[in-house]
């Protein structure tokens, strides 16, 4: 879309806090917690939809940051828009700015909390919050705790309250760019307000429009993901990953895991893993990495009697079903957007009674092959799928109907760029395509072994760079890295005893290793791999090795520095501890080590490997027992 030669001026006199001409108080003013940042906020009505805007009204809270480059004119803003539905995007700014990059120099970011979220009013129904009761009924007591608000805070509503920020900034065109549910609202945005978007990119997108309440799609994207993470890394060993998904789902469904299990960061948490869990997590791997690298191994070694490594990772994921803090994501506003927009499998004028028989016609009516790998009634329990179908069971029809489209819109012919990970089972391929469909114009980019979101805290800088150009050029450009990114490095077994690891393999003259050697050299290796995979998932700096020990971390988690983990016995297979520093380059794309090896061997290791090559080894060189070792292994 054309940008307006007006926009440099109306820019400038945003950040001097009047239009040309205006003598207007500032709409803005410098935030007390961010000296980057501009802070405002606008009144809004509460209902948009209903002639006098059901009487009420709320503030809708928004952030500047404005062009770091003040000695050439301005370009257009681009505007952000966190997931969820339920996340504030301002709290997530720091993301943004990392992902832009360069373009922030020229370039204000926009960020608002939709309505509902963060600062904007955030819905506290604590009992939803918290994660306890029974999900569709506490959905219903939120709806009934909000009242007459209970249908205000549609997608639509929202679009329509960042046109009046805009209007308020006097800002007359954006770029949008929007994540997980923000694709959602970008798209929205474009279509309600096709004048004001000059480009659009939607990151792990789904459709406003025609989206299966089901959610089958996400059992497609399963039955691709899984066999494709074994397909292109070392560690499966040809296994057949559907069919153990499907195999243990039943077991753990007849036999649930009970334990305690400490977190990434140590927490420690009492488990009950059914199987609705294990296909909980299974779909889980879009967001946590760590689950495609370890869940295989950790079901085998489940069967075999060692439980460590299944309970970590449960550990890990499980115990997260309540929203935590309100101001950081509202629960409330997951219901009030997800069943007021998104399509029902029931009608929804009809009563709780009738809503409910509706529901389950249509379940019996499904063929169980749609969400295989795991069995119908299991797969229907898992978390957020029952969150999603039966979720807006007891919720009430709106009184001012609001959609987020309109029935047989006509969507914009701007620039689109749609960009999804082939191994995101949230937001699928299927569900991109659909929502690039819409759209007269747009470009699909299927980013290879990458989860939900491609384009924030992308360190490689593939899709990140995709979108830089986009919102540049208005056209990709060169997408070939894409197929470049290196695969998942799965794990392919948790050894409860050094005698059963794998060996590393002699690499170059000098060897004199033995099997105890390279049994140590593999196990010290994924060690350090197993901490960087933790490191993903910490909040604090403290992390724990599965069999024992402690890793520190340092290195900040938006930028191009270093992260370093200095590890103190660590032992990721028993007999085996492993101390010393490990050093992660991110512009470089490589990890270098430097061990201390005790245990059954002894000795000191230097590890190197690629984060950036596919199918990369890493080298081991060193000393253990007294013999020099030259070995390579996977890289972990």
């Amino acid at each position: 879309m054309r940008v307006r030669a007006a926009v440099p001026i109306l820019i400038a006199a945003l950040l001097a806090g009047t239009a040309p001409g205006a003598a207007a108080a500032p709409v803005t003013k410098r935030c007390k917690d961010d000296a980057r940042a501009r802070c405002g906020w606008i009144r809004v009505p509460l209902y948009r939809s209903a002639p006098d805007g059901g009487g009420r009204t709320l503030r809708v809270h928004f952030r500047v940051f404005p062009r770091t480059d003040r000695s050439r004119p301005a370009l257009e803003p681009v505007v952000a828009a966190e997931g969820g539905p339920g996340y504030p995007t301002v709290d997530s700014a720091d993301s943004y700015l990392f992902m832009l990059g360069r373009l922030h120099r020229r370039r204000d970011l926009i960020v608002m909390d939709n309505r509902g979220t963060g600062r904007s009013g955030a819905i506290n129904c604590r009992r939803l919050q918290a994660g306890r009761g029974v999900y569709a009924r506490e959905v219903g007591r939120c709806a009934r705790l909000l009242g007459r608000r209970a249908n205000a805070y549609g997608t639509g509503a929202a679009a329509d309250d960042l046109a009046a920020i805009l209007d308020r900034l006097r800002v007359p065109v954006v770029s949008i760019y929007g994540d997980s549910y923000g694709t959602y609202f970008a798209q929205t945005f474009a279509v309600r307000h096709r004048e004001r978007v000059r480009a659009v990119v939607l990151d792990a997108a789904f459709a406003v429009e025609g989206f299966d309440p089901w959610a089958r799609q996400e059992s497609v994207a399963l039955r691709f993901a899984w066999p494709a993470t074994c397909s292109r890394s070392t560690g499966c060993g040809g296994a057949d990953a559907l069919a153990e998904l499907r195999r243990w789902s039943v077991r753990l469904q007849r036999k649930p895991l009970v334990a305690t299990g400490r977190d990434a960061d140590g927490g420690r948490h009492r488990l009950r893993m059914d199987g609705a869990d294990l296909g909980q997590m299974a779909g889980d791997g879009s967001f946590y990495y760590t689950i495609y690298r370890d869940l295989l191994a950790a079901l085998r070694a489940h069967g075999r009697g060692d439980s460590a490594p299944l309970v970590r990772l449960a550990a890990e994921d499980l115990p997260f079903t309540g929203g935590g803090p309100v101001a950081s994501y509202s629960e409330g506003a997951y219901a009030a957007v997800a069943c007021h927009d998104y399509p029902a499998i029931w009608d929804p004028a009809s009563t709780f009674a009738s809503r409910r028989a509706q529901y389950e016609r249509v379940r019996a009516l499904i063929d169980p092959a749609d969400f295989a790998p795991f069995p119908k009634d299991i797969w229907l329990r898992s978390l957020y799928i029952d969150q999603l179908v039966t979720g807006c069971l007891r919720w009430p029809a709106p009184r001012w109907p609001d959609p987020p489209v309109a029935p047989g819109t006509r969507y914009p012919d701007v620039p689109v760029l749609v960009l999804v990970g082939d191994v995101d089972a949230i937001t699928p391929t299927g569900d991109s395509a659909a929502a690039a469909a819409l759209f007269p114009n747009p470009t699909l980019v299927t980013v290879r072994n990458v989860g939900h979101v491609t384009a924030l805290a992308d360190y490689p800088g593939c899709a990140s760079g995709i979108v830089r150009r986009f919102l540049t050029t208005l056209a990709p450009g060169d997408v070939s890295c894409a197929e470049r990114t290196p695969e998942i490095h799965v794990v392919p077994e948790f050894p409860r005893r050094l005698a059963a690891a794998p060996f590393a393999e002699p690499a170059g003259p000098g060897d004199r290793s033995g099997p105890q050697e390279r049994r140590a050299a593999w196990s010290a290796s994924w060690a350090a791999g197993d901490a960087l995979a933790r490191w993903w998932l910490m909040y604090g700096s403290k992390g724990h090795g599965l069999r024992g020990g402690t890793f520190a971390a340092a290195g900040d988690y938006l930028a191009y520095g270093p992260i370093t983990l200095r590890m103190r016995r660590v032992r990721f297979v028993p007999g085996v501890a492993v101390s010393g520093r490990v050093v992660w380059d991110r512009r470089a794309g490589s990890v270098s080590a430097s061990l201390r090896v005790s245990g059954a061997a002894r000795g000191r290791l230097r590890i190197r490997w690629s984060t950036v090559t596919p199918r990369a080894f890493a080298s081991v060189r060193g000393e253990l027992g007294g013999r020099p070792v030259r070995l390579r292994t996977p890289a972990p």
